[in-house]
């Protein structure tokens, strides 16, 4: 069985808008909860939204998709 504190996550939501980042808080949540490490790729405003919820997380940037 694999030990949940081994799972790297990355979460990229898309940048149309703020629906899909807001939509992944409870996702990420769940996850750091069950020891799983997440790492939040993303920029601009959903970027700023995740770290808000997220200020000791883990991010990186990553270009937006439009």
């Amino acid at each position: 069985m694999i030990n949940k504190l081994d799972i790297t996550i990355l979460v990229a939501p898309l940048d149309w808008g703020l629906g899909h980042a807001v939509r992944c808080i409870p996702l990420i949540n769940h996850l750091l909860q069950s020891g799983c490490k997440v790492i939040i790729a993303a920029e601009g405003l959903q970027k700023k939204l995740l770290k808000t919820e997220f200020p000791n997380g883990i991010f990186v940037n990553i270009p937006g998709y439009k």
